[in-house]
C-alpha cells in the first residue's frame, strides 16, 4: 500500500467534486469500534452520501487485499433486505466499550447519523426517495460480467477501471460531465429528483423549442432533423456512450483525449466555432413517440428536460471542447437523429452501426460546405459576413454566374468554379481586419463600419459597403480589361485574388476614394463629375498592369502571392508611390524585385 493512499479520501474527493454531502464511519475520527449498522441483518456501512432524495449506503475497501471480493459480497448480502429508503432502520453499535474516548467518538458518529436521518425526512415528505448500495474498491479490477449481474440487482460496484473513468472525465472536462456521467452510470434520471406533486407525470419537464428541419430517411425508419443551437442549451442533455462493457455496456466509444480538446481550443481561440456539425441521436430509453417531441405544425423539437438524453456519435471532441473552453454560448450546428422503428437493442445496435461507418468512411468536410456551415454556425464570423457579399455578387457585375458555393463533387459538367478559391487567395477572411507586416499597419474595411461585429444593423451596413466596394472595384477592372481588349472570363481565381489583395495598398493610396467604391451603388453609371475623377484614379492605376502578359505568367493556379508581386512591379514603374512592398510575400516580393 502506497503511503498516504487512503481510499476514504477516493470516495470524499469523488462525492465533493460530484457535489454530494458525505458521511464517513470508516474513520480515524470515529474509530473502527463505532459502527454503523442497519439492524436487519447487522450489515456494516462505511459511509453514508446524500445529494437531495438520492441515498447512497457505501461499502469501502481499499481493494488491495484477496479477501475484497468475500468483503463485497458480504455487504450486499447484508443489505439485501434494504431495497428502499423506507426500510433502512440505521444505528450506532460500538464493538468496544474500554476503548478511551469510546463516549466522544459515539457522539461524533451519532451526530452524523442523526443529520442522514434529518436530510432523509425534510425530503421523504416531497420526494421519492432514491436507495443505492455501492461497493468502492479503487484499486481492484473487477470481473466485467460480474459488475454487470450486481447492477442488474441494484447493487453498485465502483471499480478501479470505472473509478479512473470518473477521474479522466474530472480532468479532461468538468464537474458538470462528471456529474452527468455519474447519474447515467447509476440510471438515475433528472425527473428522478424532482418534487412529487399531485400533477407530476412520468414526462420529465421541457426545454423551449427549436426550429428544426426535417428530412425522412430509410423509408422513414429514421427521421433527421438539423439546427443550430447554443451549446449551453443542450449540454446538460449530453452523453457519450464510453467503455463498453465496463461503464457501460452499450458503450462503443472511446475516452475522451486531453490532448485534441487543447489543440481544438486553441483552434477556437481564433476561430470561436466550427465549420462541420456534430451528429447527435435522441436516447431510445427517453424518446418513444415523435409526437411527443416534434411539432409538425410549427416545425419545432421541444426536448426534456433530461440528462443523458441526447447521444453525441461524431463530434465529442468537437462539443466538449466548447465545454472545456468555457465557450457555452457559441452556435454548432447539429444533425439530430430519431429511431422510429426496432427495439431498444436493435436502436442501440443502429447507433454503433452508424459510429462505425462514419468513422471508418469519414472524409474532410469539402471547402464550399465548411465555408457555408462555419456561416450559418456563427452570425458573428467573418465567413458569414462574405457569404452574405458574395452570394449577392454572385447575381450581379463581374462575378454573375461565373462562381459558385455549390459542393465541388456536384458540380460535374459545370462551368462555374469555386469561389472559395477566389476567397482564399484574396485574403478576403482578412480584409476586415487591420494587417501589420513589416512595421506597417493598414486599417482593415472595418474602419469604414466599426461595430459591425456586435451591432446586427451596422453588420448588414457593412455588408451592403463590401459588396458595393467589391463590385464597384471589379466593374472599373472589366472596363479596363476592355480597354485592353481582354474578356473578363480569362481572368482565373489567381488573378482576381491578386486584384482583391491590392485593396490592402489602394488602401494606404487613397483610403477616401476606396471608400467611395463602398458608398456608391453601381459607381460606374455615375455621370457625375467627382465620381468620374473616382473611376479614372483606378483606372489609372490598374492600366498599368498589362493582363494579357499577367494571365500567361508560367505559374501555378495557386500562386496569386507570385501574382500580386508581378503586378505591384508593373503598378510601381509609373507609380512608385502606390501601395507598399512590405505587403507582399516572400514569393511576391522575390517576383517583385525579379520583374
Amino acid at each position: 500500500m502506497r503511503r498516504g493512499y487512503s481510499a476514504n479520501n477516493e470516495l470524499r474527493n469523488l462525492a465533493n467534486n460530484l457535489g454530494f454531502k458525505i458521511y464517513i464511519f470508516d474513520d480515524p475520527k470515529i474509530g473502527h469500534e463505532i459502527k454503523l449498522r442497519d439492524k436487519s441483518k447487522d450489515g456494516e456501512i462505511d459511509a453514508v452520501i446524500l445529494h437531495k432524495n438520492l441515498v447512497f449506503l457505501i461499502g469501502i475497501n481499499e481493494g488491495r487485499s484477496e479477501k475484497v471480493m468475500k468483503e463485497l459480497e458480504k455487504f450486499f448480502d447484508k443489505l439485501d433486505r434494504v431495497d428502499k429508503v423506507e426500510a433502512l432502520d440505521l444505528s450506532i453499535k460500538v464493538t468496544k466499550k474500554r476503548k478511551k474516548n469510546i463516549a466522544e467518538k459515539e457522539k461524533l458518529a451519532n451526530n452524523k447519523l442523526k443529520e442522514i436521518q434529518d436530510h432523509i425526512r425534510s425530503f421523504s415528505s416531497d420526494y421519492k426517495p432514491i436507495l443505492k448500495k455501492v461497493f468502492f474498491a479503487p484499486n481492484k479490477q473487477i470481473d466485467e460480467e460480474y459488475l454487470l449481474k450486481q447492477k442488474e440487482s441494484n447493487n453498485i460496484i465502483i471499480d478501479k477501471d470505472i473509478h479512473q473513468y470518473f477521474l479522466e472525465v474530472l480532468n479532461r472536462l468538468n464537474k458538470t460531465i462528471l456529474f452527468n456521467d455519474f447519474m447515467y452510470f447509476l440510471n438515475v434520471r433528472k425527473s428522478d429528483l424532482e418534487k412529487k406533486s399531485a400533477s407530476k407525470t412520468d414526462k420529465p419537464a421541457r426545454s423551449n423549442p427549436f426550429k428544426v428541419t426535417r428530412l425522412p430517411l430509410s423509408k422513414e425508419d429514421m427521421i433527421m432533423y438539423s439546427f443550430s443551437p447554443r451549446v449551453e442549451e443542450i449540454v446538460d442533455y449530453v452523453t457519450v456512450l464510453r467503455m463498453a462493457q465496463k461503464y457501460d455496456k452499450k458503450g462503443f466509444q472511446r475516452m475522451i483525449k486531453s490532448n485534441r480538446l487543447e489543440k481544438i481550443n486553441e483552434y477556437l481561440e481564433k476561430s470561436e466555432t466550427f465549420p462541420n456539425n456534430i451528429i447527435i441521436f435522441l436516447n431510445p430509453d427517453i424518446y418513444k413517440d415523435e409526437k411527443e417531441f416534434y411539432n409538425s405544425t410549427d416545425e419545432e423539437i421541444t426536448f426534456f428536460d433530461e440528462y443523458n438524453s441526447l447521444i453525441i456519435i461524431d463530434g465529442q471532441h468537437r462539443f466538449f471542447s466548447f465545454v472545456k473552453g468555457n465557450k457555452l454560448n457559441s452556435h454548432i450546428l447539429v444533425t439530430l437523429i430519431f429511431l422510429k422503428k426496432g427495439d431498444e437493442k436493435e436502436k442501440y445496435l443502429q447507433m454503433e452501426k452508424i459510429f462505425y461507418k462514419i468513422n471508418k468512411t469519414q472524409e474532410k468536410v469539402d471547402p464550399n460546405l465548411s465555408f457555408i456551415l462555419k456561416a450559418r454556425i456563427d452570425p458573428e464570423s467573418e465567413e458569414n459576413f462574405w457569404y452574405q457579399v458574395f452570394k449577392k455578387l454572385d447575381k450581379k457585375g463581374f462575378f454573375s454566374g461565373r462562381f459558385s458555393f455549390k459542393e465541388t463533387t456536384l458540380k460535374r459538367g459545370e462551368s462555374r468554379k469555386s469561389i472559395i478559391s477566389v476567397i482564399t487567395y484574396g485574403g478576403v477572411l482578412r480584409l476586415n481586419k487591420k494587417y501589420k507586416r513589416g512595421g506597417l499597419e493598414i486599417e482593415g474595411l472595418a474602419t469604414f463600419y466599426s461595430g459591425y461585429k456586435e451591432d446586427e444593423n451596422i453588420r448588414k451596413e457593412g455588408t451592403e459597403f463590401a459588396f458595393n466596394l467589391i463590385k464597384n472595384y471589379f466593374d472599373i477592372i472589366e472596363k479596363v480589361l476592355h480597354t485592353q481588349k481582354i474578356e473578363k472570363d480569362k481572368l482565373t481565381p489567381r488573378e482576381i485574388g491578386a486584384l482583391l489583395r491590392l485593396l490592402k495598398h489602394f488602401m494606404i493610396d487613397n483610403k477616401e476614394n476606396l471608400r467611395k467604391l463602398g458608398d456608391i451603388q453601381d459607381i460606374t453609371k455615375s455621370r457625375e463629375k467627382e465620381i468620374s475623377s473616382t473611376i479614372k484614379y483606378f483606372e489609372d492605376i490598374l492600366n498599368n498592369i498589362k493582363f494579357k502578359e499577367t494571365i500567361e505568367l508560367d505559374y501555378p493556379t495557386s500562386n496569386w502571392a507570385a501574382v500580386e508581386g508581378y503586378m505591384l512591379k508593373k503598378i510601381h514603374r509609373k507609380k512608385p508611390e502606390f501601395g507598399n512592398k512590405v505587403l507582399l510575400s516572400k514569393k511576391g516580393l522575390e517576383v517583385y524585385e525579379s520583374s
